[in-house]
């Protein structure tokens, strides 16, 4: 037997492939064995990422956002006093955060949980998910092939060569092809193919010869997958349980919406609720140090009247305790401490945190918004009207509704077999060349496909299905499911949110009864003070009696203060829990501008969404859900009311703006 040289030279690759192989298995062995010792730390090294080494690695090692020492009870008298107001700060808050941040959030354990301004359009660019997405399934597709083979062969019949010993064939196939859906669930097909041939067979007419067709097909469906309600909710060709149509995006789209709303309404809250906070432990800074103070001069005179001999050891240590005990809850006030109280400091810090500033930039916020002290009385039936149509939870959830709707009407259409009507004509042509010698008879391909000589062309009815279809029910009784739970979710929220506004709307009368409560026992134990400090200079009165009255006065003044804050807590929480904070505030979430292109092409289209032109089951299906509430709002001062008995505070109340909502509630 002779073997050629490149068989030795496939066999000798062969074997050295092999033998390289076996040797490379003991070597690695070996190697891990002896550099176990010496690379085992290496391995065990934790590795970091490196996240854009070239051109932002100094910005995501954070070095931007270092600052200088933080602000502690040594040096924060040394900052900038910085007055703002609560506008000014939800302003900044909206305007300079992409990450909508909340009080106690959990931004660096569960990063993926943070609400962000980039969310809705992230959801809108799904490549899977989102109404572009969708749309793209009906797209037209294109396909196209072109292909050359070349074949050798010999034979030792002179039958299976076609008269010849030996064949040298060349073949080729031009294709390309365009499908698309429609709307109704219809498919068209138009594709064109060219095939070559050439081989030295004596029983040939021409060297070379090309068969081409031009083909077009239509399929319509005639059961499952029939109708343009169909293809809107689940998408064309698709099948029970999985429904991905053009309208379902776009209810993720507004759910997507909805959920980003819910984060500025709800970093709107955390803003207020913490202005009001560093507002409160101002003031009670303020009444720590007028404490410290009036316990300074208590412990001064008994001092000299100890020195004097007129008093005792023990009065002059109890007035230095309290002093002391003064000095120590004015640290606290300033810094916070490990009870929870985070002072003016850590409120600053959890204010700033929220308005996207950083942590010290040599100033210290002032709050320079005064509280509302004045009586507001709500429309408990217009209150209940807007919370149940302007809540976004609720309007989230009617959206998530509406999709178990449509997923059951999709369903109950999919329960079917497949049943299409298919049609297609076809020219056919043959010849010598392709598109050349159109003057000699079958020279050219095209010129013949075109006398319409050789024509192809069916008509049928294809019929396809489960027997029995279990799938298909099955995802019938399956959306009915789903739909009849986020029913029931719906009602619950309804009714969790007429509790939580119950409950809003009556501390709001209970905190401004507090303001008043508190307002009376601060006048009362003023009028206490100043003659027990009188009688004790005069030492008739024991100092023990002095210094309670001043650590009441100091919890009374603290208190008062707080049902300030409460108060103002109080009237938010309402006007949160009725859906009209961002109203409040005049915030409005809208819709960047069309292109001209989209405009004119909206206008072409409009009578497609006319009623009438879709099924009875979906009359009330909008195609480009109305976003938002209208935010437009009528503002109103509201009657100041008599704080009932007892003296009315010194400062001048402020009259309260609330928003006008009838005129929305009476158009919805």
């Amino acid at each position: 037997m002779r073997i050629s040289l490149k068989q030795r030279f496939a066999i000798a690759c062969g074997l050295a492939a092999s033998v390289s192989a076996t040797g490379c298995h003991f070597n690695r062995a070996a190697r891990f064995e002896d550099c176990t010792h010496r690379c085992g730390p290496a391995f065990q090294q934790i590795e970091y990422p490196d996240v854009c080494p070239d051109k932002c690695g100094a910005n995501m090692e954070g070095d931007h956002l270092r600052t200088g020492a933080p602000l502690t009870v040594r040096n924060w008298e040394e900052q900038e006093s910085w007055p703002l107001t609560l506008e000014e700060a939800i302003e900044m808050a909206l305007a300079g955060n992409k990450v909508f941040h909340k009080l106690g959030g959990r931004v660096i354990s569960g990063p993926q949980g943070t609400a962000t301004a980039f969310d809705p359009a992230i959801v809108e660019t799904d490549p899977f998910l989102s109404s572009e997405a969708a749309l793209s399934a009906f797209d037209a597709q294109f396909t196209g092939v072109a292909r050359l083979d070349h074949s050798e062969r010999k034979f030792n019949n002179l039958f299976f060569g076609a008269g010849a010993v030996s064949q040298n064939s060349n073949r080729g196939n031009l294709r390309a092809g365009l499908s698309k859906y429609a709307a109704n669930g219809s498919q068209f097909n138009v594709f064109s193919a060219s095939d070559y041939s050439s081989n030295n067979s004596p029983g040939n007419r021409f060297p070379s010869a090309w068969d081409t067709i031009l083909q077009a097909e239509v399929r319509q469906p005639l059961a499952r997958g029939a109708g343009t309600d169909v293809n809107r909710i689940a998408g064309p060709n698709a099948s029970p349980g999985a429904y991905n149509g053009v309208l379902i995006a776009r209810i993720r789209g507004d759910v997507a919406l909805a959920d980003f709303e819910a984060a500025v309404r709800d970093l709107t809250r955390d803003v207020e609720m913490a202005y009001w906070e560093l507002y409160f432990y101002y003031r009670d800074l303020d009444v720590k140090k007028k404490a410290r103070e009036s316990s300074l001069l208590t412990w001064e005179y008994t001092k000299r009247r100890l020195d004097s001999g007129l008093s005792r050891p023990d009065d002059e240590a109890l007035s230095r305790q309290q002093y002391f005990v003064y000095e120590q809850q004015l640290d606290d006030a300033l810094s916070g401490n490990a009870s929870g109280q985070t002072g003016v400091l850590g409120a600053e810090r959890q204010l700033r945190r929220l308005l996207g500033l950083v942590n010290n930039d040599g100033r210290l916020i002032r709050p320079s918004t005064e509280p509302t002290i004045a009586p507001v009385l709500f429309d408990w039936e217009q209150s209940q009207e807007q919370a149940l149509i302007q809540r976004v939870e609720l309007r989230r959830q009617k959206w998530i509704l509406r999709q178990r709707e449509l997923e059951l009407y999709a369903a109950r259409k999919l329960n079917k077999w497949q049943v299409d009507l298919v049609g297609n004509y076809g020219a056919r042509g043959f010849g010598d060349e392709l598109t050349g010698n159109r003057g000699t008879p079958e020279g050219s391909a095209f010129s013949d496909m075109l006398t319409g000589q050789l024509d192809d062309w069916g008509l049928g009815i294809e019929v396809q299905g489960p027997v029995g279809n279990r799938v298909g029910h099955l995802a019938i009784r399956n959306a009915e499911l789903q739909l009849t739970r986020e029913k029931a979710l719906l009602e619950e929220q309804q009714k969790q949110l007429l509790l939580d506004l119950n409950a809003a709307y009556a501390e709001v009368d209970r905190s401004f009864a507090a303001i008043r409560n508190s307002y009376n026992a601060r006048v009362a134990v003023e009028a206490e003070l100043e003659p027990k400090r009188q009688r004790a200079e005069k030492g008739e009165e024991d100092v023990f009696f002095l210094l309670d009255a001043q650590r009441r006065a100091t919890n009374i003044e603290t208190v008062f203060h707080r049902s300030v804050v409460n108060y103002n807590l109080a009237l938010q929480n309402f006007i949160y829990t009725s859906g009209g904070l961002l109203q409040h505030y005049n915030i409005r979430l809208v819709e960047g501008q069309w292109e001209p292109a989209a405009v004119i092409n909206a206008a072409n289209k409009e009578r497609k969404y006319q009623y009438g032109s879709v099924a009875p089951e979906l009359m009330d299906i909008c195609p480009i859900s109305e976003g938002a509430v209208d935010q437009e709002t009528d503002v109103i001062i509201l009657p100041q009311i008599d704080s009932g008995t007892g003296s009315a505070p010194t400062k001048e109340p402020t009259s309260s703006f609330l928003p006008d909502l009838s005129a929305r509630s009476k158009a919805r």
